[in-house]
């Protein structure tokens, strides 16, 4: 399939990712209207408007819709992987009294390994530019929420200010097998019952796939593939 073809997949970020996303979601949001609640529906508009935003119309209400059914549970949220902030944006509106721990590098992508198939090797230089976006940048974007904390490093080295905490959705961006697994395995003891972590790119990315696929192989949990790039599972 041409979706998993790795030219493709290096576009990575750049104008030609951004066009097919940005008319795929057109048409998304588009369908959506119709039987959607067209606020959840002008808010992805917007924020697709704001900033450079990678989900298609799909995912971006898949992240919203999932964070907004654990926003009753105990437990933070997580974004890791966070880009410009539009996602982060979108589960800011769904936050209630709880806190959103936002981790990236803030300086691109890490080096990619053989298990991602040389997918961003080739380019790693031109990646790292187009997934980078300054810590102020996206603070200043965020700056009207409360409760959002940033963290600036590689994953998981920098999640030492949250190893205590337990939470109840986290969303992963992060496109590469390394920083995959170090979310679910971090993670995962730290998920409430019923909590959800949905990831992006799954169906994408070897790397990704090839994350879950072994962290998973003797846990009770089932993954769940959507219909778009992404998957999740449920802690039991």
């Amino acid at each position: 399939m041409w979706l998993h073809n790795e030219r493709f997949q290096r576009l990575g970020g750049g104008f030609g990712e951004r066009l097919f996303i940005g008319i795929l979601s057109f048409i998304e949001l588009a369908m959506m209207s119709g039987h959607k609640e067209r606020e959840v529906v002008r808010l992805v508009r917007r924020v697709r408007r704001e900033r450079r935003f990678l989900l298609t119309g799909f995912e971006a209400f898949h992240v919203y819709s999932f964070a907004r059914s654990c926003n009753q549970m105990d437990g933070d949220f997580v974004e890791v992987g966070c880009y410009e902030g539009g996602s982060a944006r979108l589960l800011c509106e769904v936050l209630g009294n709880r806190s959103l721990h936002l981790f990236d590098t803030f300086e691109g992508l890490p080096k990619s390994t053989e298990k991602d198939r040389s997918v961003y090797s080739k380019s790693e230089k031109k990646n790292k530019k187009q997934y980078a976006c300054s810590l102020e940048s996206v603070q200043t974007y965020l700056k009207d929420y409360k409760n959002v904390s940033y963290y600036k490093g590689i994953f998981p080295d920098s999640a030492a200010p949250v190893e205590n905490m337990k939470f109840s959705f986290v969303h992963m961006d992060v496109d590469l097998y390394e920083s995959t697994k170090a979310c679910l395995e971090f993670f995962y003891p730290r998920m409430i019952p019923g909590g959800i972590m949905l990831s992006h790119d799954y169906s994408m990315l070897a790397g990704v796939k090839s994350a879950f696929f072994e962290f998973l192989e003797n846990k009770p949990e089932k993954l769940v593939e959507l219909s778009t790039t992404q998957c999740f599972v449920v802690k039991s």
